[in-house]
């Protein structure tokens, strides 16, 4: 049959704007990176992922035109091809692998002719590494998150019962439209014009970069016992560990501009609906956490600011606020040049028979903002990632990462240390 023509989402127009002026990498890329250990059927592995595309719409459309014409066809099931490549004769089947990640994350997915492609990498007779990348147009992380936990099911048993898809992406897509188009938004409106209006972005000690400057990627892991430290911090003040992760980044950044009204820019998953909760597709929207530092501030005090900003941008989270008009003229840069993101605190590392399914964060795909600080469950601990502009010199960076989590460390010793203490570290 013919694809099915279905308008476009509000984030895939203004994601199709990213996509046309930076076309030529994968930034864009939103990839599903796993390792598999122990038994691994790669025919499973196939029919799973042919399930999984036949379950969820947004696997199998492809996304034409751009800005405000991109729309999307939505296309019959098909079989989804595995390409495996074995990596077992190399001199060094890990590196070899690493390296093959890394092209495939930066090769980009052209959405207009098919929307996902499938890659394993056998690195020995027990280990695998697979890479299901997908255009970030129909996709986002709380798909991510879904596909991982519905790969596994249907890995063990391609016809196994799963919960129901309530709303395919289309019709996540007209109720928002009807959404938009009402007046049950109007409070979200006002409430982002409030926080917009007079916003200047965190000034940063970007410079210019000499020619052959590339974005970078640095890293860094935050061990069993802070992770746990920062947790415990967010049960006690009865709020998140985003926020107290937020909070910390907001600490790091007053230190680095002196600025005490701070603005960052995240993607909130916005299925607040249940219809929703199953949906995969570009259903995130992208908000503003703008917080102002309490004067003469702990970092307890900072916590509890930054709690209500992460609530208020929650409760508002379904009005773009890219669609709302403030009147606000110079901002320092885009909003999205300063952003903060968390993985999910899923099971990333789970035994599916004799095979175990371990969730990867794919860092070698580096960011389409300017300057991203990442989060991600890593074993007991947690990964810390920042990908910076070339505008953010390498020693500048280094600094940024490295006062990261040295004021995560601190906090979870000294919670109620001043801000001027613990930015003294």
């Amino acid at each position: 049959m013919a694809p099915r023509p279905v308008p476009a989402s509000v984030g895939q127009r203004l994601l199709g704007i990213i996509e046309h002026y930076r076309a030529d990498h994968g930034a864009l890329n939103c990839p599903l990176l796993c390792r598999l250990t122990g038994t691994v059927d790669l025919s499973a592995l196939e029919r799973a992922l042919t399930a999984l595309t036949a379950r969820h719409e947004a696997l199998r459309t492809t996304v034409v035109g751009r800005g405000p014409r991109v729309s999307q066809l939505v296309h019959d099931p098909r079989p989804v091809e595995l390409r495996v490549v074995d990596l077992r004769g190399e001199s060094d089947p890990h590196a070899a692998a690493d390296a093959a990640v890394t092209t495939e994350l930066a090769t980009r997915v052209d959405v207009t002719r098919w929307p996902t492609r499938a890659t394993a990498w056998r690195v020995s007779d027990r280990e695998v590494i697979v890479c299901f990348t997908m255009h970030h147009l129909v996709t986002d992380a709380w798909s991510c998150g879904l596909l991982f936990e519905e790969l596994r099911t249907l890995y063990a048993d391609a016809s196994a019962e799963l919960p129901p898809v309530r709303w395919q992406y289309p019709q996540f897509v007209a109720w928002q439209e009807d959404r938009l188009a009402g007046t049950e938004l109007d409070r979200h409106r006002e409430f982002w014009r409030g926080q917009l209006t007079g916003l200047r972005l965190p000034r940063l000690p970007y410079r210019e970069p000499p020619p052959d400057a590339t974005p970078g990627v640095l890293a860094r892991d935050l061990e069993a016992t802070v992770a746990d430290g920062l947790r415990a911090l967010a049960r006690r003040h009865r709020t998140t560990l985003f926020t107290v992760a937020l909070a910390v980044y907001y600490a790091v950044l007053h230190r680095v501009t002196g600025q005490g009204d701070l603005a960052v820019a995240s993607l909130f998953a916005n299925r607040a609906r249940p219809e929703s909760q199953r949906t995969v597709g570009f259903c995130a929207n992208m908000v503003v956490l703008r917080t102002r530092l309490p004067p003469f501030a702990t970092f307890a005090a900072l916590l509890q600011a930054t709690h209500a900003t992460t609530a208020a941008a929650f409760a508002n989270q379904e009005q773009p606020y890219q669609a709302v008009a403030t009147g606000s003229a110079n901002l320092g840069g885009r909003v999205d040049d300063v952003v903060f993101q968390m993985m999910a605190e899923l099971s990333h590392r789970v035994r599916v028979g004799d095979t175990e399914f371990e969730l990867l964060v794919p860092e070698a795909i580096g960011s389409r903002f300017g300057t991203e600080l990442a989060i991600a469950p890593r074993g007991d601990g947690l990964r810390v990632v920042l990908f910076h502009t070339p505008r953010l010199a390498p020693a500048d960076a280094v600094r940024l990462l490295d006062g990261y989590v040295a004021v995560a460390r601190a906090v979870v010793g000294n919670p109620s240390a001043s801000l001027s203490a613990l930015l003294r570290r």
